[in-house]
């Protein structure tokens, strides 16, 4: 049986993130078994001082490895967000509770109150402002109709898309399209 080490890494949320650790990782010879979101697996575990240098080069881009078990539930639970939004419409049917539970193989409530009590935003608030980023995105890019963006991010119709927009932004879709300078966060910084 292959020994196994895994280090949790905060903050990773897209595939270029996971090239830049990779480079990180080759840059520092230590070969790994894979990257993934959130994750490093390797199979050997690393010596202190070697660790200190691959946590030094993380913070460096803006990533940190998570000691704690609590704040990898945490990481776990944002990465379970971020797959949801990324699932296709059809399979939005789903309940993110349900699918977050299923992923992560434990009660949502548990994973809600300890969510909460870490991040000071429940996983539901923090699902929607990523919700809101994507519909950002999505308008700026100016390819989709709000009709096709509204059903692209999971919500029921058009007016839900846009009363929700108007909830967190103070401003309509529409109005956020004439804007000159246009404010989207960081999909990391979601939540802060």
């Amino acid at each position: 049986m292959e020994f196994v080490y895994t280090l949790y890494v905060k903050n990773m949320v897209c595939q270029r993130c996971i090239l830049i650790v990779k480079n990180i990782l080759a840059s520092l010879d230590i070969s790994v078994s894979d990257v993934d979101l959130g994750r490093i697996t390797l199979s050997y575990e690393l010596d202190i001082s070697r660790q200190k240098q691959l946590a030094d080069s993380l913070s460096n881009i803006g990533l940190e490895i998570i000691e704690c078990r609590v704040n990898q539930l945490v990481e776990e639970i944002k990465q379970g967000v971020r797959d949801y939004l990324s699932l296709s419409p059809d399979s939005h049917q789903y309940k993110l509770s349900s699918f977050i539970s299923g992923k992560l193989a434990y009660d949502f409530g548990y994973l809600s109150d300890l969510f909460s009590k870490m991040e000071g935003i429940t996983v539901e608030r923090y699902f929607m402002l990523h919700r809101l980023e994507k519909v950002k995105e999505l308008l700026d890019y100016d390819q989709l109709s709000l009709s096709e963006i509204a059903f692209e991010v999971g919500f029921s119709s058009v007016h839900h898309l846009s009363s929700q927009f108007k909830k967190l932004t103070g401003i309509t879709p529409s109005q956020y399209k004439l804007l000159a300078v246009k404010e989207r966060k960081c999909l990391d910084l979601v939540g802060v």
